[in-house]
């Protein structure tokens, strides 16, 4: 290449990724076609190596945890395994948390005992506030794919 071409291959290497190129490089490139294959040929192959390389890789990959463990020598495997509830022993919980509800405050209006009645509903009150925002905290992913949320 020659001292120009060199000049206008350094003005394109000096760009970022998908930045709009100047004037002159365009026009240097209309005219040179030795620099527009070399910037045509880059394109591609860069193109190409960042498509290899955005392929996903398990979090509990043999690599990913070796390299993990050079970085953090505190890094365990549980970090990343998150253990999950079935939907199944939610409700049953949901539902035994709503059956000690009605027990309590049938128990408590047959034995007459309504000074238990108020700290009662307080307590199941906040205990049912606590399920659903467990709830809904541990199972975010499945409602914002329910509802399409982005």
């Amino acid at each position: 290449m020659k001292k120009n071409c060199d000049f206008y291959m350094d003005k394109f290497f000096a760009l970022d990724k998908n930045e709009r190129l100047p004037v002159s490089l365009t026009l240097h490139l209309l005219f040179c076609k030795k620099c527009r294959n070399f910037v045509r040929k880059f394109s591609l192959l860069e193109k190409k190596c960042s498509k290899e390389n955005m392929k996903k890789i398990s979090c509990d990959s043999k690599n990913v945890v070796e390299i993990m463990r050079c970085l953090d020598s505190a890094y365990e495997m549980y970090n990343l395994q998150k253990e999950r509830v079935s939907m199944r022993q939610w409700l049953v919980a949901g539902a035994a948390l709503i059956l000690c509800v009605v027990l309590f405050e049938m128990l408590a209006f047959f034995a007459s005992a309504e000074f238990f009645v108020f700290p009662l509903s307080l307590f199941f009150a906040f205990s049912i506030i606590m399920y659903c925002a467990a709830f809904v905290g541990t199972n975010m992913d499945f409602f914002i794919k329910k509802w399409k949320i982005q």
